[in-house]
């Protein structure tokens, strides 16, 4: 609830989101509760005196307490003191009926919250008595332990847990998460013509699977409406509800999104997932406001490394305020450098400092304040990317020119093979087949990258490519990171390729080195048709006479020494490359029309989204969990991610399903051990597989429907959202459980890990998790070893940041000279404490405001500013007033700016290019006694002496767009 104030009068009472702290509604009233315990006056005094002497004479208190009592007495202070002044206080559960229903927002919470309230008591008072002699009984403070805790134990109640152990997971699934895959399902841009079809579908298919199906609409129209059009689809739906009926339902409530009480049978969707109304539009296109993505710096602490652009790596030091010279006060960003030198950054040039991001685990050393460590650094840093970019470019040029493979309209043996395809394709799919032929079709060659979530249908994407190859007569090499996948998509290909006349071939440390002889020899002779192995197809004795297609699965996960070696195909042949990885979206923009990009965002429809619970090691929990996949012939993934000790897991899950054929793989085993581990669980001649993250990419067991991960918390987020992956691939329900030692002992960074993964267990959710680790991992080996070792000098956002530059300007994209000018104001331009209390939240916005690149991204955050924290005072408007002016010095070439607030001196850089010398000329000369040129090239402008500093700075900023314009007009009455 946001509240508005005229001095003491409320203005204005609006609910605002939490996540984007924008307001959503206006309302009349609002019921706020007292924070405090009670509210006390000072007949409740009195009554602590009188209980007070009861104490006396009992003995319990003496003298230290009495004064002490009294003082509180007087000042009726029951906030310290609650069981001394309402001596006869009863608990919350003595207001409400017997059957009320207890609603527990965390019941794990909250036990500790108690104890902990407990603990911090107990030990207040035994200070206190250490301190002041004074000896108070503990009445005075707490009810009884137990009290509190039988106050609901005994309660119905509702629990709401956001980590909730596998066996207590009978309940609602409330988050919206879950929901929107509902609108996904059947809300597609290509189904708009006929856009119930899907929907009714969808319908029928719940009424079938559930008991009940209940949709909710807002008005009685709008359930007319859809009534209307579930006739005409033959579609019935009752309008009165019954809890003992089956079937479809049409209601009229204020709910909004809905829930799925899958072990009850019973699903709620609400109007906002059914109509195409604009609103989910406007949902969907709210994510790309001009400022999402700017980076902020709520988060940030004292002692992080940050790079600023020109001096290098340095230490946050904190948001200072002062005043330099005869400047008013303002804020300055404290950056600490090497032998303690220090920088007062202004906080309009925070856009010239950026997190520090470099490989994991590297902890780099500070720069000098203008040393020139950073020059040399930078220096290397941009040769490696000139050197990267021009090899990104001159790839992109070569192919344009290049006269690659040019493919003709699929053949009618191609129809004849995508029809053994045994799913329909989904959309996203489809479009990703389309953009890989059309690229095949070009006379360029292709380089086309398909990221798509685990199991979404890359590799299909591949086998229609490499089977159109294969019918013009080109050869096909699959690359693999490891040799389980290698071996994985072997047999994939061998299967759908077996009625055609298309030889595959594998090599890999699973191929005996006789078969590999024969294999390289076949290729050579031009016999092989696609071949899929490791690195070792790039082995200098593996030789394509007809090589047309690599096709590249998980690309990140090869060293850098391959990806070198990758770099030499990429020129003369098509090339394909899978990957479940998000990367950045900067090396999106850096690849931007040198690499092809097709993403497969939809999940295929049969697929149910993996079942995920965390569990406390429990054996009878867990003898059930194994028993019940075992039960439905199922197979299951144990994983422990430590080769030592994995063969003492093995006994304790062969302790737990004795019936079961238990079976180990972990990459250190022997060629034949894992080969032997791998076959045997693919075959089904082994019920529970033990073994490392080995499995983590690539692999697919359809067969295998459950996942245990034991000690999950020693997982990284990529990891555990990889292994998921792992199960799942069929129609079958799938479950992943996750084991801790304990919940409660979890470290917090654990514990969101954990929440993230747990939350994103909905289909398609690859590309909606933040794995900062993995787009660390793929950026940095994405083109090579000559960038490796520059992220970890320079960052990662600023390398990226050079890479972009450099390529615009080597493809000759136009781009007009900016500057980032140095203001000095002697005038006040801040964000004021008193408007926004957190300097914390304060930086936040400055680094936010500093690097809104564009003028809407600038108004949209003032916007922000208007309704979080209300009207701008006079210092914030000024800052924003600077901050508009500065884009257009910066377009101006203008290096530094000195602003009063009725004066402006601009100076120009040597090299400026922005405005004609004559034009700038006859701008001062249509101004007379307004502009004047100094020496050496600086331009003087008079302002207003009675307008306000942001009318002033409006003007000023007016009057330069004009120049820039090349317009030489009359001054305008604002700075006459």
């Amino acid at each position: 609830l946001r509240l508005e104030f005229f001095g003491d009068t409320l203005e204005g009472l609006r609910l605002f989101d939490p996540a984007s702290q924008r307001s959503r509604a206006d309302l009349a009233e609002a019921v706020l509760l007292p924070v405090a315990p009670g509210l006390y006056t000072g007949e409740h005094g009195a009554a602590a005196k009188a209980w007070w002497r009861k104490l006396k004479t009992t003995g319990e208190m003496g003298p230290a307490e009495e004064q002490a009592l009294l003082e509180s007495a007087e000042r009726a202070d029951g906030q310290v003191w609650p069981g001394l002044f309402w001596p006869n206080a009863v608990g919350l559960e003595a207001h409400l009926p017997p059957d009320a229903v207890w609603i527990l927002a965390s019941a794990t919470d909250l036990r500790a919250r108690l104890e902990e309230h407990v603990f911090a008591w107990r030990e207040f008072l035994r200070r206190e008595q250490e301190s002041t002699g004074r000896r108070w009984p503990v009445q005075f403070l707490l009810r009884p332990e137990e009290s509190a805790r039988q106050a609901f134990r005994d309660k119905r109640q509702l629990v709401f847990e956001d980590l909730t152990l596998g066996r207590d997971r009978e309940g609602a699934e409330l988050s919206e998460r879950g929901l929107n895959a509902f609108a996904d399902l059947f809300w597609k841009p290509e189904d708009q013509r006929r856009p119930w079809t899907a929907l009714t579908t969808a319908l029928r298919d719940w009424s079938r699977s559930r008991r009940q199906t209940v949709l909710s609409f807002r008005s009685e129209r709008s359930r007319r409406k859809f009534l209307t059009l579930a006739a005409q689809e033959e579609l019935a739906l009752s309008t009165e509800y019954s809890p003992d009926a089956r079937g479809l339902f049409a209601l009229v409530s204020p709910l909004k999104k809905g829930f799925d009480l899958s072990w009850a049978g019973l699903l709620v969707l609400a109007e906002d997932l059914l109509q195409p109304e604009p609103a989910a539009e406007t949902r969907r296109v709210s994510r790309d406001k001009p400022f999402e993505g700017l980076e902020r710096y709520e988060d940030l602490l004292e002692g992080d490394l940050l790079v600023h652009r020109d001096y290098g790596l340095a230490r946050f030091g904190g948001l200072h305020r002062f005043s330099v010279g005869e400047a008013a006060n303002n804020d300055y960003l404290l950056l600490f450098f090497d032998k303690d030198d220090r920088l007062y950054l202004p906080v309009d040039r925070l856009n010239l400092v950026q997190r520090y991001k470099g490989p994991e685990g590297v902890v780099p050393s500070l720069d000098k304040l203008g040393g020139a460590r950073w020059r040399s650094t930078t220096e290397r840093a941009r040769k490696a990317v000139e050197q990267i970019a021009a090899e990104l470019v001159e790839m992109y040029a070569f192919r344009r020119v290049a006269k690659g493979f040019r493919y003709g309209p699929p053949a009618e043996l191609y129809w004849e093979f995508e029809t053994t395809f045994g799913f329909e394709e989904t959309p996203d799919q489809a479009r990703a087949v389309q953009d890989v032929f059309a690229d095949m079709e070009r006379p360029e060659p292709m380089d086309r990258l398909v990221c798509g979530d685990v199991g979404f249908g890359k590799t299909e994407v591949a086998l229609r490519a490499a089977f159109r190859a294969v019918l013009e007569g080109r050869q096909v090499a699959l690359l693999c990171p490891t040799t389980v996948l290698a071996e994985q998509h072997y047999q994939t290909f061998l299967k759908r390729m077996e009625s055609f006349p298309v030889r595959v071939a594998m090599l890999s440390r699973f191929v005996s080195k006789e078969r590999q002889k024969a294999v390289v020899a076949a290729t050579a002779r031009g016999e092989v048709d696609i071949l899929i192995g490791t690195h070792r197809l790039l082995s200098q004795d593996v030789a394509f006479p007809r090589l047309g297609l690599l096709i590249l699965d998980e690309e990140q996960r090869f060293g850098v020494k391959h990806k070198e070696k990758l770099k030499h195909f990429r020129k003369n042949i098509d090339v394909l490359t899978l990957t479940a990885t998000p990367i950045p979206r900067t090396l999106q923009l850096s690849l931007s029309g040198l690499r092809g990009l097709s993403v497969i965002e939809t999940p295929p429809p049969e697929r149910k989204a993996v079942d995920t619970a965390l569990i406390e090691r429990d054996d009878a929990f867990l003898r059930r969990v194994l028993e019940q996949e075992l039960a439905r012939g199922g197979q299951i993934f144990w994983v422990y991610n430590r080769v030592q000790g994995l063969e003492r897991v093995v006994e304790y899950v062969k302790s737990l399903a004795p019936q079961a054929r238990v079976g180990m793989a972990h990459g250190q085993m022997s060629e034949k051990g894992l080969e032997e581990a791998m076959h045997g669980f693919w075959h089904g001649e082994l019920d529970i597989l033990v073994t490392t993250a080995i499995i983590e990419s690539g692999l697919d067991f359809p067969n295998a429907n459950t996942l245990v991960v034991d000690q999950a918390q020693m997982f990284g987020l990529g990891q555990l959202y990889q292994l998921r992956g792992r199960v799942g691939r069929s129609e079958r329900q799938a479950f992943a459980f996750f084991i801790v030692p304990s919940v409660e002992a979890l470290p917090e960074q654990s514990r969101r890990r954990l929440r993230i993964i747990l939350d994103m267990d909905y289909l398609g959710a690859g590309f909606k998790v933040a794995l900062e680790d993995l787009r660390l991992r793929g950026a940095g080996n994405i083109l090579g070893e000559s960038q490796s070792g520059q992220i970890g000098r320079v960052g990662l956002d600023l390398f990226l940041e050079m890479l972009e530059e450099e390529v615009r300007r080597l493809r000759g994209e136009s781009r007009r000279q900016v500057t980032d000018p140095e203001l000095t104001f002697v005038f006040a331009a801040h964000i004021p404490g008193d408007y926004m209390q957190d300097s914390r939240e304060r930086l936040g916005y400055y680094k936010a405001l500093s690097s809104a690149n564009t003028e809407n991204a600038l108004k949209d955050l003032e916007a922000e500013l208007r309704d979080r924290f209300g009207p701008l005072p006079e210092a914030l408007e000024n800052f924003l007033a600077v901050l508009h002016l500065k884009r257009t010095l910066s377009r101006l070439q203008v290096i530094r700016a000195e602003l009063t607030p009725t004066r402006a001196v601009l100076s120009f850089g040597p090299d400026t290019d922005a405005v004609k010398p004559q034009d700038l000329v006859n701008w001062v000369s249509a101004r007379p006694g307004q502009a004047r040129l100094l020496p050496p090239g600086k331009l003087e402008v008079r302002l207003s002496e009675t307008g306000r500093i942001t009318e002033n700075m409006a003007a000023l900023n007016r009057e330069l767009d004009g120049l820039l314009g090349r317009a030489a007009g009359p001054a305008t009455e604002a700075t006459s």
